[in-house]
């Protein structure tokens, strides 16, 4: 089979397309034909070195995938060759072939195409842990969701709405007419605009409810500050670490170093509690090592992806020779939804 291989960490050129041996099938586990593999901030990470619970190099990433059952192991009675699904895979999923868990795949409702279906597990999983699990949201709430335009934001906007939430989202202006049309009600522009500044002015100074935050530790901050009686902070990633193509080590450490005074320093311990507030920290592979699946925030949204209240977006969908470009496309910030490999 050809897959994605990280040859050595680096710069989007360190990807090439390789021959690897097809993946065998166990008892349990169904093999699945790869139509579309999603990208996610995890595997750029992954590519310059800076992600620790990758594989090592050369290895084949990816945590997601759409496409056709190409077999099934001893005792899967769910699945049937030929079945159009999605997945989880943890890693080998940018790859013609990769063996997945019977309870980490999922039947792709018709409708949907192979790259939407590759858009929707790790992106909707993160944004339902996030909002409803962790942060409890609910109909009335206001919601601040930071990269709105991405992947993970269109899903946390698409399921804030479908809640009845009110959606503040942060985008460059160019891409405000994008997160409007997927219900953000507040856009606003991160680059010319001072978020804090205008949240308050729209909430009349009242604040927020919910902050879902990917940014890194100089928006945590921000986002404590605005939270108002019973907020909570959920933090997911840190996407101030890399910057451009390439590992960026002094972005890195100074991410680091924030980090300890990013939501709770040491004098707020008492604070936190007068306030009322509540902070959490999201890492979905660690989530998904501790529940043993994704079950309890992939089924919720089952429905709503067959009765189409959530629709995946995707930005592109790149054969695997054009992996370099993916990349590229994403550091750029140019994507508008999921960026999506296709074999």
């Amino acid at each position: 089979m050809r897959a994605v291989v990280i040859t050595r960490h680096g710069g989007p050129e360190v990807l090439q397309v390789q021959e690897r041996p097809d993946p065998p099938v166990g008892p349990g586990e169904v093999r699945i034909a790869v139509k579309a593999a999603g990208i996610n901030f995890a595997d750029t990470l992954a590519r310059t070195g800076l992600y620790p619970d990758a594989p090592k190099v050369p290895c084949v990433v990816g945590y997601e995938v759409a496409g056709e059952v190409e077999s099934v192991g001893e005792g899967v009675e769910s699945f049937q060759p030929g079945e159009r699904v999605l997945g989880g895979t943890r890693f080998n999923g940018q790859a013609e072939l990769v063996t997945v868990r019977e309870d980490m795949v999922y039947k792709l409702p018709e409708q949907l195409s192979f790259e939407e279906g590759a858009a929707f597990p790790v992106n909707y999983a993160t944004a339902q842990a996030g909002l409803v699990v962790m942060g409890g949201l609910k109909q009335g709430e206001r919601v601040l969701i930071h990269a709105a335009a991405g992947g993970v934001g269109i899903s946390a906007t698409q399921i804030a709405k479908r809640i009845g939430a009110e959606v503040f989202g942060t985008a460059s202006g160019s891409k405000h007419d994008a997160i409007r049309a997927q219900g953000v009600d507040h856009a606003i522009d991160y680059r010319t605009q001072d978020f804090v500044k205008e949240v308050r002015r729209l909430t009349g100074g009242e604040g927020i409810d919910v902050a879902f935050d990917a940014l890194g530790p100089s928006s945590f901050r921000k986002d404590y500050q605005l939270l108002r009686q019973g907020g909570r902070l959920i933090m997911y990633g840190a996407s101030e670490v890399q910057t451009g193509e390439k590992r960026n080590l002094p972005a890195a450490l100074r991410t680091l170093a924030k980090s300890p005074f990013s939501s709770l320093p040491w004098w707020k311990g008492l604070g936190v509690m007068n306030e009322n507030k509540g902070v959490f920290g999201l890492n979905m592979l660690s989530w998904w090592d501790a529940e043993g699946g994704l079950d309890r925030v992939i089924e919720p949204l089952i429905s709503g992806l067959q009765e189409g209240q959530l629709r995946p977006v995707v930005a592109a969908a790149l054969p695997f020779d054009q992996a370099p470009d993916a990349h590229r496309f994403i550091a750029e910030r140019r994507n508008v939804g999921k960026v999506v490999l296709v074999p």
